[in-house]
């Protein structure tokens, strides 16, 4: 399953800094390929996403994490993992992607636990899918089966 161009950002950010020393804007601003407001995003989505503590120095020009939050080690591990495994996906050529087409489709918003995630992302890698197509075959499918479950409740 490919990560998003966001998540993506986060999590190399994640893992540049989650050494705990400081590292450059600079350096951070190639290796992420992004502006310095993108980068000021994904700061804020990693502070609020792991209550970690970020803290600027002017005179280095450095980020540096001060307080970890609830990014381990564990954490950190998994986040390289999906990283390795998003940029072998993106070397294989997929054929599939999502199309939002404005009058089919519409991009939505899914707070999910993890343990449901990672469901969806197993159905996604072994049907060869993109997250959001395993998301409609899923929901097709269950959708189905609870209004045949309703209409035999109701006979």
């Amino acid at each position: 399953m490919l990560l998003s161009s966001r998540q993506e950002r986060v999590f190399k950010l994640a893992t540049l800094l989650g050494t705990g020393k400081p590292v450059s804007a600079s350096k951070i601003l190639e290796i992420l390929e992004c502006s310095e407001p993108t980068l000021t995003r994904a700061l804020k989505e990693l502070r609020d996403s792991y209550s970690s503590e970020i803290k600027y120095s002017k005179a280095i020009h450095a980020y540096q994490i001060t307080h970890f939050g609830t990014l381990d080690k564990k954490t950190l591990r998994r986040m390289a993992e999906s990283l390795s495994a998003n940029a072998e996906l993106k070397t294989v050529e997929s054929s599939s992607w999502v199309d939002l087409d404005k009058e089919k489709k519409m991009a939505v918003s899914l707070s999910l636990r993890m343990s449901v995630l990672r469901k969806v992302e197993r159905f996604a890698f072994t049907h060869n899918k993109t997250r959001s197509e395993a998301m409609e075959i899923l929901l097709e499918k269950a959708f189905t089966v609870l209004v045949e479950e309703q209409t035999r409740t109701a006979k």
